[in-house]
């Protein structure tokens, strides 16, 4: 679906609706729609429309006001590009070619706003499946122009600032600034869609400037729109001075919350600043769903339930997002200004392959191809469940990989800043239909938090604290931008704890591994390999209130820690004689700790050194040595009688540790 837009700064600049009995009922094929509402649909609705029908619904409206179109119902034939039956949305009247919308299918259009006081609406049909077609609503609402006319700043170095210019009946002119102040340059700013601060100022009369049409104007800052102020036209300006302004464009939602707005709506932002890079664009301002904080969304074409069309071949059916009035380039400068931003994808199937195939996957915003979904690590080719080993019937990537013909769904938050926001989706295997299905649900983009000098916060403990409560992929520095070690990004869980944030790193040691036969005390080595350095690893330890790691033994006819032939190696390089569950070198494991070993006398299970399969596990605590280097264990020469397998988890904190003083 292709969008274009007119003038985004005034589609979005906030306005007021107004409904009076005076309505429009029209079931005919087009014609013209007047009144302050009115509801129209497709000849016949809700029974199947005509074929090869081309009908044209003009909506006109008084001026100084716009109209917006929401669709109650539309069930047309569906087809990529909409080339066979489709509803046109046009801003203005259709000769005018600017389109606001082509629709088909049975997913509802967004709600639709003109620039002006007049919309089109087209619908057309071929010579074949004609469906139920459509139901639609339209009503007036106020347009933020100002003055029942329009409003423009003219002369400033950019579009935020200048002379104010209004026109009011036709007549166009500019204001005296003899009691210009705040207050008034606050309204002209809102009106014109930007919500942050604004300053006044006055500027001398230069040659070529319009006359002045409004000799005072005095608003109490809180008002929508000049017209709302108390206004004189009549009167001489006895100043040769005339009204201006500067807006302060805010970055994002976030920077607008602290600035005292607290009303969600819809805003304009500049999130690389005034005069820089990309140009500042609307976006909905969420000032409700995290307290303390702006959250910035902007959405796209692909938020609705969609079909995957059926095709057979990995990642045939492509649905490329479509976002609403920014491009992928201004989106990426508001991730860059933010502290977080994440998107919730989902995907519902039957009898399909996904990313353990490598079937499907999604695009970043420069064209990348991710083999991961939301809730999973970037590019591990698993979703949310196989990242956290639940997924159904035991596979290890995602519930979308068991083709089977139950109906299963995979989702999560996508949180990579580095490859947001999502800009293409693919999948496959789902020619055979009705056996084979797919939908996909695309979430909007969400950002919070902005960035200081800060760059980046030491812990996932801390960016909850900050607001963030999404789990997912997320750059920390334990130790401070510009100290010790670098940034390095982890996991946070930001559910499991109510209280707090969870990091999370992981490592290539995390499955069940054979110990390798031989007899020596410690002769097997297994060093991990984590996703960060062992020096930044440590520093998140010091950084946080308490830190573990699980590790587990299973054993037969072995000897362990407190016979002196296994250990694991701290973060440093120390070797210790304990395992999970155990104090620091005590030579014991768990059940040591509580008298519960299987063998009277002994410290570990494993130390048995018998017949029977045994294990010892538990979690390690002590901050100061994890995370686990390595681990050494012995006594398994005589395979199969002697035998051992280890599991080692991942490292977590949690918490923020308290300021040493």
């Amino acid at each position: 679906m292709a969008t274009t837009t007119t003038s985004p700064l005034l589609n979005f600049t906030i306005g007021s609706t107004r409904r009076t009995p005076e309505t429009t009922t029209t079931m005919s094929c087009g014609g013209l729609l007047e009144g302050e509402e009115g509801e129209f649909q497709s000849p016949g609705f809700p029974q199947a429309y005509l074929s090869n029908m081309d009908c044209i619904w003009v909506i006109s409206i008084q001026q100084g006001h716009l109209v917006q179109l929401t669709f109650h119902s539309m069930v047309l034939e569906e087809q990529r590009g909409c080339q066979y039956d489709y509803i046109t949305v046009f801003d203005g009247r259709a000769s005018e070619k600017q389109e606001l919308g082509r629709f088909c299918g049975s997913e509802l259009p967004p709600p639709l706003r003109s620039s002006s006081n007049t919309m089109t609406v087209q619908m057309r049909s071929d010579s074949s499946v004609e469906l139920d077609g459509f139901s639609a609503h339209f009503h007036t609402v106020k347009s933020p122009a100002a003055l029942t006319g329009h409003i423009q700043l003219r002369g400033g170095m950019n579009q935020f600032e200048g002379l104010v210019e209004v026109d009011i009946a036709g007549v166009k002119g500019g204001v005296c600034a003899k009691h210009w102040g705040n207050n008034e340059a606050l309204v002209v700013c809102r009106q014109l869609g930007f919500m942050g601060t604004a300053v006044s100022a006055r500027i001398l009369e230069n040659v070529g400037d319009l006359p002045v049409s409004v000799s005072f104007v005095k608003c109490h800052g809180d008002e929508q729109s000049l017209d709302q102020c108390e206004i004189r036209r009549e009167e001489a300006c006895s100043s040769a001075e005339r009204a201006a302004v500067h807006c302060q464009v805010a970055q994002s939602c976030s920077v607008l919350r602290e600035s005292g707005v607290h009303e969600s709506g819809t805003y304009i932002i500049d999130p690389d600043g005034a005069g820089q890079g990309q140009k500042p664009f609307p976006v909905h301002c969420d000032m409700d769903s995290q307290p303390g904080t702006g959250v910035t969304v902007v959405s796209h074409d692909s938020e609705s339930r969609v079909r995957v069309g059926p095709c057979e071949e990995a990642g045939c059916y492509s649905r490329e997002v479509v976002y609403q009035h920014a491009s992928l380039q201004q989106l990426r400068a508001l991730i860059q200004a933010s502290l977080w931003c994440s998107q919730k994808v989902k995907l519902e199937c039957r009898h399909t392959r996904f990313l353990g195939a490598q079937w499907g996957w999604w695009t970043s915003w420069d064209g990348q191809r991710v083999d991961s979904w939301g809730g999973a690590a970037t590019g591990s080719r698993r979703c949310a469940c196989g990242e956290r080993g639940d997924c159904d019937l035991g596979l290890s990537a995602c519930n979308c990989d068991a083709n089977d013909e139950v109906w299963r769904s995979d989702e999560g938050f996508l949180s990579d800043m580095a490859l947001l926001p999502v800009r293409e989706v693919r999948f496959g295997d789902t020619q055979d239909v009705p056996l084979e299905m797919a939908f996909h649900t695309i979430g909007s983009l969400r950002c919070g938090g902005h960035k200081s000098s800060k760059a980046f916060l030491e812990s996932c403990a801390a960016l909850k604290d900050a607001g963030i409560i999404h789990s997912g992929r997320y750059v920390i520095d334990p130790d401070g931008v510009g100290h010790g070690v670098s940034h390095f990004e982890v996991y946070c869980d930001m559910t499991s704890d109510p209280l707090t944030g969870v990091t999370v790193v992981g490592h290539d040691g995390e499955g069940r591994e054979r110990v390798s036969p031989c007899e020596e005390p410690g002769c097997y080595s297994r060093e991990l390999r984590y996703e960060a350095e062992l020096p930044q690893l440590h520093a998140l330890a010091q950084t946080s209130a308490s830190c573990q790691q699980h590790v587990k033994l299973d054993c037969r006819h072995t000897r362990f820690v407190e016979s002196g032939w296994g250990w694991w190696m701290t973060w440093a390089g120390q070797k210790r004689l304990d395992w999970g569950g155990s104090k620091s070198n005590s030579g014991s494991c768990a059940c040591g700790m509580t008298g519960t070993c299987d063998t009277l006398g002994h410290l570990c299970n494993c130390d048995s050194n018998d017949h029977i399969w045994r294990s010892d596990e538990g979690f390690l605590t002590d901050r100061d040595a994890l995370p686990v280097r390595a681990v050494h264990f012995g006594d398994t020469q005589d395979s199969p009688l002697e035998m051992a397998f280890h599991t080692i988890g991942k490292f977590s904190c949690r918490g923020r540790a308290s300021p040493t003083l």
